[in-house]
């Protein structure tokens, strides 16, 4: 099933054109990566998706789709601790607060969440950010460079979640520089070069995928 259908996608800045007339589309329980320079139109084609920027074309989308969006940065107010940041974030979505639910799931990201979390490293951030969207158990997942900052345990670990979020049928799509992990985690790949997605790559090796981007850069 479609999740997400993207016709003729164009996003502006002025004069600045940075999508242009992409088309794609998203099924349910799928992982999809992104690929494409710094400043191709990742986070653009991901701030379209999510409402948070006006576009041109159509972008249809399964009716009351719950989307939980990653940042490739994330903002903390100075004054709120872990845990009141997951409180908040569960009842943004009009969900009920499980507190068992959460030590249970803190037990893997060992986050000290009676800290701060303006005070957190930038991959306990991260993990902190990611943990708030499983607790809202989101239909979408689109994690923006979720590998950047993150220690060797936590990529190992979130490898596991994102295909434990497939396995509950879940999507899942993801941007990274790291081929060989999108590789190994995704049902396909998709290569945003010159204002579109010019390819989607489906069971290649990484060696076939990164021989061809250079080809065609």
């Amino acid at each position: 099933m479609e999740l997400i259908t993207i016709n003729h996608l164009t996003k502006d800045f002025g004069r600045t054109p940075v999508l242009q007339d992409l088309s794609v589309s998203y099924s349910t329980g799928k992982v999809y990566g992104l690929v494409g320079e710094n400043g191709a139109g990742k986070t653009t084609l991901f701030n379209c998706i999510i409402g948070m920027t006006d576009y041109q074309g159509e972008i249809r989308k399964k009716p009351d789709m719950s989307i939980g969006y990653l940042p490739a940065e994330n903002f903390f107010y100075s004054l709120i601790t872990g845990w009141e940041y997951l409180h908040f974030c569960i009842k943004a979505k009009g969900k009920a607060i499980d507190h068992e639910h959460m030590k249970a799931l803190n037990e893997k990201f060992q986050l000290p969440l009676d800290r701060y979390a303006s005070e957190y490293s930038t991959g306990m951030k991260k993990k902190l950010a990611l943990m708030a969207l499983l607790l809202q158990n989101n239909d979408l997942y689109i994690l923006d460079e979720p590998f950047n900052g993150v220690d060797l345990y936590g990529c190992i670990q979130l490898k596991r979640i994102i295909l434990s979020l497939k396995a509950e049928n879940k999507t899942i799509i993801l941007s990274s520089h790291l081929i060989n992990t999108l590789q190994e985690l995704c049902d396909n790949i998709d290569y945003l070069n010159r204002h579109t997605i010019v390819k989607r790559y489906t069971q290649l090796t990484t060696q076939e995928i990164e021989a061809d981007i250079l080809a065609n850069f």
